[in-house]
């Protein structure tokens, strides 16, 4: 286990002062300076009494010139230990808490540190970096909520002093679970990488259970993850997530349609038209995530999840299309190739809604369809997903409902 303080070596030169001359006229100096001497060489940390005892010669002794040296020699190493052994003390509580699972006291004794460091620190930026790995291990392990806010916060701190070119001081990027590993060597990318995926998958999976413009916010940081090479970039919940809330906007938008025709005797009205093409762009844009889930899952060798995600875009593009359930989708991989041939929408970009052309003749049918939500991510890079097609649209299909899994 990684340890980030290693007990500060003093470097202190003792002059030898003989038990000697200089203190022949002076038996209670000299004891006092003895004990001194034997007191400072404690570990940092543990060296309260050396403090007290020179804080007693400073305070009996201090203007006796005919032992200067010696008065200076405490009153210098006097002050360098007192403001030592404050930082050792603190360093020591960091490392005991942790290897105690003392998850309340890390957190504490981090802030600390963080704070004391001060914003250019890149020891600060290393606390900030494992505190956030701890964090987001006990909330995906443990399923402990406690600590998702200061997560989160120190994620977007760690994220903003990365990009303004902060720097690592153990050279880890982290002190505990550092993001410098074998595996991905490139500590400062793979830290971006996980900051981002770490506050997209804890707005999404956690918080946007009861607060459901936290999966909005969610995607923006999912997607950023997969703007670096890291260690979350095939994770199949960051694709399948974001084509989970597109799709589920696309079904709302959906349902507001059939209620604005339905109030308008199943009428076409402008705000009706309006609705379903922007859930067309929705549909889109949940083809689009599910896409590349499948690609992943095909690259990496994970048929089931492959195959879920086929069913899914099935699903999706009947919905889209507004054909009947058991209906056969000959253009499904035609059109989600087509989607694929252009980058990823960034979710911070507006959705462009999709206006029909005519139809041409095809079979429609309201339908009902239950996609089974199956996980997976893909390599991407952004764009919005804009686009004009001859497919029909008369009865818009009902809601599918879409399983949902936040796992890392």
């Amino acid at each position: 286990m990684k340890t980030l303080f290693k007990v500060l070596a003093l470097g202190m030169f003792l002059t030898v002062f003989g038990s000697v001359s200089a203190f022949a006229q002076d038996d209670s100096l000299a004891t006092l300076f003895e004990r001194y001497k034997v007191e400072i060489k404690n570990k940092c940390g543990e060296r309260s009494a050396a403090v007290a005892t020179a804080k007693t010669i400073l305070e009996k002794y201090g203007t006796d010139v005919d032992n200067k040296e010696v008065i200076d020699f405490v009153r210098k190493n006097s002050e360098k230990i007192a403001k030592e052994d404050p930082v050792c003390t603190r360093n020591n509580a960091y490392n005991e808490a942790y290897k105690a699972k003392d998850w309340a006291k890390f957190f504490s004794v981090s802030k600390e540190i963080i704070n004391a460091e001060g914003a250019t620190s890149p020891l600060a930026l290393d606390i900030m970096l494992s505190l956030v790995s701890v964090g987001y291990e006990r909330v995906a392990v443990d399923k402990v909520d406690t600590y998702n806010a200061d997560t989160i916060n120190y994620a977007k701190q760690a994220i903003q002093r990365i990009e303004a070119g902060g720097t690592s001081a153990t050279g880890n990027w982290g002190v505990f679970l550092p993001f410098k590993t074998k595996a991905y060597p490139d500590g400062k990318t793979n830290a971006l990488n996980s900051l981002n995926y770490i506050i997209g998958w804890t707005n999404y999976t956690r918080l946007g259970a009861t607060d459901p413009s936290k999966k909005k916010e969610a995607l923006t940081y999912y997607y950023k993850s997969t703007q670096y090479n890291g260690e979350n970039k095939s994770d199949l919940t960051i694709y399948t997530n974001i084509g989970d809330y597109y799709f589920n906007e696309a079904a709302k938008l959906d349902e507001e349609y059939r209620k604005l025709r339905a109030d308008n005797n199943n009428t076409e009205t402008d705000e009706a038209k309006a609705k379903i093409a922007l859930a067309r762009g929705y549909a889109d844009r949940s083809i689009d995530a599910f896409g590349r889930a499948r690609q992943i899952a095909t690259t990496t060798n994970r048929k089931p999840a492959a195959d879920a995600i086929t069913k899914k875009l099935g699903e999706l593009y009947r919905f889209r299309f507004n054909i009947a359930a058991t209906a056969a989708t000959p253009d499904l991989e035609k059109y989600v190739s087509g989607l694929l041939t252009k980058p990823m929408p960034d979710p911070s970009t507006d959705v462009t809604p999709v206006v029909e052309t005519a139809p041409t003749t095809a079979t429609t049918t309201s339908s009902t369809t239950t996609p089974d939500a199956t996980k997976a991510p893909a390599t991407t890079t952004p764009a919005t997903n804009t686009a004009t097609t001859t497919k029909p649209a008369t009865t818009p299909a009902k809601k599918p409902v879409a399983k949902k899994k936040g796992t890392r």
